[in-house]
Parts: structure tokens; C-alpha cells; sequence
């Protein structure tokens, strides 16, 4: 039997509603309570007035209809892909985080502008580089590569969609933390290998292999990014690159490559060499004050052995490195496969402890292999607001406005997922400190938490109502009546996340408060009765069960307690037909 909010047959709680109500206007309120019904059953649920998500048909599926979208300032692609803010700029053009309005996820989105079309000396070479780049990365299926989404064209413009990634760029942590460990560093080159042995595998060659072109995701999985410049190995595809181009980075490029624009599986090894240089000594293998005079040292300077420059690491893993890092390519380790046997020997072996993992930590895939990955979410700032500057009032308060007022919007369309991340991007702004009082972050957090709620995000859900209770003491003014919602919504929240026995402890709990300080709300504790029962109905205690639901039945008096009676009378029927 499913549990409120959806209960039984998917009729919607009392409790859920009100919830709806107070923080929705009547109209989002609609959609947000049909599109909750949809998660719940998988039922076709209409849009709401003005809406152009359409008709949503369970499992993400949307029928886009001929409305017009709400302006929100940001640009869409494909009438599908929201671009909210840039990243940066890579080899092939823009890079823009976003949202798949369709299916309510992140993005990365690429674009290569008409603009760097018309720079280019062949803008139809260039336009060939980015479409393969889509089909080249898309054919490596391997973890460390981010997903391909989509690929096509809006008006002069070309865009790829991707995988966005939670994490952090290898070159920020090389240039905060380095030099780093042995353990860390292997654990991140042995990630790279593994990438670069299903990319050569799949007759794909990086050509650009450094730092910035990878990211350690929250998970610890390292991520090989940008295979814009990539080329095939494949006798049946052209080299998209013309003859005297040099593509790839002075400071890790390989001497063929520089020599002689070869690219090689090799000249990928040679790269990686650099890149774990850098990682155990700090230092880039070859540095000089131009171009010229780096890919100078790399044809003709012989790298200084890891202990010469006085980093502590075995002598099988200095000549590791000193091997990829041969002059000739034909000295070099013979494969990216190769590369891993040979740092196996340094990979944290795998933990019997269940400790919590540390966020962005690459050495846990093989201290902790297929493990669950932790629920925890990066955590709010603390610092004192130090040098942060203040908002200007008016910019703030039309901000907190509009994107308050845009967050409902997206409700309204059932992207749930962009909604929470806008309100979740005002409580992490120090800049709004002034203008988010202690009140102004309350409304706005018990927003979020229904957000991250409809949209079936349990775990982000009962961390905010948990910060809510933390932040509920005798001095904050709020409603006892608030408080006890927010532990009733907590409590929903572990019954879905299949927490029953803490969540039936808090149950029973909150039942006895509401008996004590607020007696009169009667549907209220009809209906923290109805979930407990529910619980124990599943937990096999069928007796305190059925107790219960009489106790409902019993009360059940008046008009607008018909509904939780209703829902007493067939728990305890579909008891009795199961003989429990």
C-alpha cells in the first residue's frame, strides 16, 4: 500500500495540500499537486494555466504543446535546453550550464557561435571538428566521459549537450593542494588511463590531455573532458585537421606532436606523463617564458627524475613517469593498459569500513569499489562574510523578487530540479545577507524543501526540513503549528526513503505532541494517525495497525474527516483480505 501524500488508490493527503497551499499560489498549487500524483501513479496529468510543459505522462515523458513559455531572460535552445550561465570557453566554442526543460536534469551545453564560424579560415572544417566531436564522444562508453545528450543546430549555430558534472577541475586542486599524495595522485592518473584505454579502443586519440580537461566529480570518478580536438584512427574518417595545424597545449603536448602534428594513443601516454608529473611534484614537467621555448624543452631537454626535485615516491613509479615521458614514442609504456598494470601497485586497496567518503576524493572508487555514494550534500557556507560586498539593496531585493517569482514559474512546468537550485542559489548568495532576514530564509527554505518534495527528491527534502527544525528554538517566533508540519514532512520523507522504524518513532512522537498542544486539529492528527498506521501495516505490527485506523474511524466526525475515514475503511478491508 503507498503511504500519504498519495495514499491508497493515489488520493492526496490533507496534510500534503495544505503544505501546497500555503507555500503555491491556487494556480501552481494545481499543477504541483497533479504533477506529484503523476510521479506517484504514473497517471496523465494536464499542465497548469499558462504552462508549456503540456501533458506530463509519468517517467519524465512530456507532450510539449503550442503555448508559449514564460519569458525568464534566459535563452532556449531546441525549445528544450535552458541556458542559465556560462562556464567557460573550450577548444570548439562556449561552454553554458543549463537545464533540459523536457526532463528536468543539469547540462552542459557547447555551442560553437556563428561568430567563431566566421573567424575560422574553413568554417566548414570547423563545423565537421564540433558534429565529431558529438559521435566521437558519444562512442566512448566509459564513465570517466561525459554523457552526450544532443547534437544539432539553432539558426547559425551548432550545439552539443552533455552530462553536466558536480566537481571540481584538476588544475584548481593542483593549483591549491599540490603537491599531492601518491595515493591521490595514482588514483587520478590510473582513472585517466582506464578513460584513455576504452578511448584508443574506440580509435579515438585525445590530442589535449591536461589539467583543466579534467574534473573529479563529487564521487571521486575522474572525468576526462573536451575531446573537441580529437582525432580517429579509422581508415574510413578523415583527420579533421589540416595540414600545419597544431593542436593541443605546449606544456603537455608530446615532441611528435609538436614536431610533426602526429597524433598517437602515444602521444596521449606522453601527456599523461606531464599531467602526473605535475600531480606528485607540483611542478609542470617543462617550463619556460613562451610557447617555443616549452615545446623546445619537451623535443630536446630530458625531464629530471621525481627525486632529483626531491618529491618521496618509490623508484618503480619515478620510472613510470620518466617512461612516459620518452623523447621517442617507441619507448614509451605499450598501451594506456599498460600504464594502469603498472600503477596498480600504488592504488589504495579496498576499506572494510563503511566510514563516509570524503566529497571529490578519487581514491575512493578503490578504497570503497561500488559503493553507495553518500547522500550528503555540499555544505552551506559558514565563514563569516569577511570581504564579501553587499548588495546593492534595490539590485537584491528585485533579484530575491524575480527569481522568487521565476522559481514558480518553473514549478508551474514542473521542473522542480531548476526551481530548487534558484532557491537554493539565494540562501548560499553572502551578498543577500542583508536582505534575507532570519523570516526571508525560513519562507524561502520551507520553498525549497516543497520543491525538492514534488519533485521526488527526498533525501534534498528532509535535509532542508532537518535545517528547519535545527534552526526552530524557543526564541525563533514560529507557529508550533509549523514546526510540528515540518516534522511531519520530515517524517514523510524517511517513510519514502524507506526509513520506516526512525520514521515510526517520529511519528509516534509527533502524534503525542499534537494530542497535547494542539488537540482541536483534528484532521491533522487523523492524519499522522493514517500515515502511522500505514507504516506499521508494512512493518508487519498489524495490531497497532488496526488500532489506529478504529481510532480514526472513531473520530472521524465531521465533513471534512470523511476522507481520512475513507481511507481507515480500506486499510483496514485490504487487512482483512490479506488476514493480517
Amino acid at each position: 500500500m503507498i503511504f500519504c501524500p498519495c495514499v491508497g488508490s493515489g488520493t492526496l493527503s490533507s496534510r500534503f495540500r495544505a503544505v501546497i497551499r500555503r507555500n503555491l499560489s491556487p494556480a501552481l498549487a494545481a499543477v504541483a499537486v497533479g504533477a506529484h500524483r503523476t510521479h506517484r501513479t504514473g497517471h496523465a496529468v494536464p499542465g497548469g494555466s499558462g504552462s508549456s510543459a503540456g501533458v506530463v505522462l509519468g517517467c519524465g515523458v512530456t507532450v510539449e504543446s503550442d503555448e508559449e513559455e514564460p519569458v525568464s531572460g534566459n535563452r532556449v535552445i531546441a525549445r528544450r535546453y535552458e541556458l542559465t550561465s556560462p562556464i567557460g570557453r573550450g577548444s570548439m566554442g562556449e561552454v553554458w550550464s543549463g537545464y533540459d526543460q523536457r526532463l528536468d536534469r543539469r547540462i552542459a551545453v557547447k555551442l560553437l557561435p556563428s561568430a567563431k564560424l566566421a573567424e575560422a579560415d574553413d568554417p566548414q572544417l570547423l563545423t565537421k571538428r564540433f558534429v565529431r566531436e558529438a559521435q566521437l564522444t558519444a562512442k566512448v562508453e566509459h564513465p570517466g566521459v561525459p554523457a552526450v545528450h544532443d547534437v544539432g543546430t539553432e539558426g547559425d549555430e551548432l550545439f552539443l549537450v552533455m552530462q553536466r558534472i558536480s566537481g571540481t577541475d584538476l588544475a584548481d586542486i593542483i593549483a591549491e593542494h599540490a603537491p599531492l599524495s601518491v595515493s591521490w595522485a595514482v588514483s587520478v592518473a590510473a582513472q585517466i588511463a582506464a578513460v584513455l584505454t576504452s578511448a584508443h579502443e574506440a580509435s579515438l586519440i585525445h590530442r589535449d590531455l591536461k589539467p583543466s580537461n579534467v574534473m573529479i566529480a563529487d564521487s571521486g570518478t575522474v572525468k576526462v573532458l573536451d575531446f573537441g580536438i580529437a582525432a580517429v584512427l579509422e581508415g574510413g574518417h578523415t583527420k579533421l585537421t589540416r595540414a600545419g595545424d597544431s593542436m593541443g597545449t605546449p606544456a603537455y603536448m608530446a615532441p611528435e606532436q609538436a614536431m610533426h602534428n602526429t597524433a598517437t594513443p602515444a602521444g596521449d601516454l606522453y601527456s599523461l606523463g606531464c599531467v602526473l608529473h605535475e600531480l606528485l611534484s607540483g611542478e609542470r614537467v617543462f617550463d619556460a617564458p613562451g610557447a617555443p621555448a616549452i615545446v623546445h624543452k619537451h623535443m630536446s631537454v630530458p625531464p629530471t627524475p621525481l627525486r632529483e626535485c626531491g618529491v618521496a615516491v618509490p623508484a618503480e613509479l619515478e620510472r613510470l613517469v620518466l617512461d612516459l615521458l620518452a623523447k621517442n614514442p617507441q619507448q614509451r609504456p605499450e598501451d594506456a593498459r599498460e600504464v594502469y598494470r603498472r600503477l596498480l601497485p600504488y592504488l589504495p586497496a579496498p576499506e572494510d569500513s563503511a566510514s563516509v567518503i570524503d566529497s571529490g576524493d578519487p581514491t575512493a572508487p578503490y578504497r570503497h569499489p561500488h559503493a553507495p555514494r553518500s547522500s550528503r550534500r555540499r555544505p552551506e557556507s559558514t565563514e563569516t562574510p569577511g570581504e564579501v560586498p553587499v548588495a546593492d539593496p534595490r539590485a537584491a531585493e528585485e533579484r530575491i523578487r524575480s527569481e522568487q517569482q521565476r522559481a514558480n514559474e518553473l514549478v508551474d512546468e514542473a521542473r522542480f530540479t531548476q526551481a530548487a537550485e534558484l532557491l537554493r542559489s539565494l540562501l548560499l548568495d553572502r551578498s543577500l545577507r542583508r536582505q534575507l532576514t532570519p523570516e526571508r530564509r525560513t519562507k524561502i527554505r520551507r520553498n525549497l524543501a516543497t520543491f525538492h518534495f514534488l519533485g521526488g527528491d527526498y533525501r534534498a527534502a528532509l535535509e532542508e526540513y532537518t535545517t528547519l527544525l535545527a534552526e526552530f528554538d524557543d526564541d525563533s517566533g514560529v507557529p508550533i503549528a509549523s514546526v510540528l508540519e515540518c516534522r511531519f514532512m520530515a517524517a514523510t520523507c524517511r517513510m519514502e526513503l524507506g526509513e520506516d522504524q526512525r520514521a515510526a518513532r517520529e511519528l509516534r512522537s509527533l502524534l503525542n505532541e499534537y494530542l497535547r498542544l494542539l488537540p482541536s486539529e483534528l484532521e491533522r492528527i487523523l492524519e499522522v494517525r493514517v500515515q502511522l498506521a500505514t507504516l506499521l501495516s508494512n512493518t508487519g505490527e498489524t495490531n497497532a495497525a488496526r488500532e489506529l485506523l478504529r481510532q480514526v474511524l472513531a473520530a472521524a466526525t465531521t465533513e471534512e474527516s470523511q476522507l481520512h475515514a475513507e481511507q481507515a475503511r480500506r486499510m483496514l478491508a485490504r487487512l482483512d483480505e490479506l488476514g493480517r
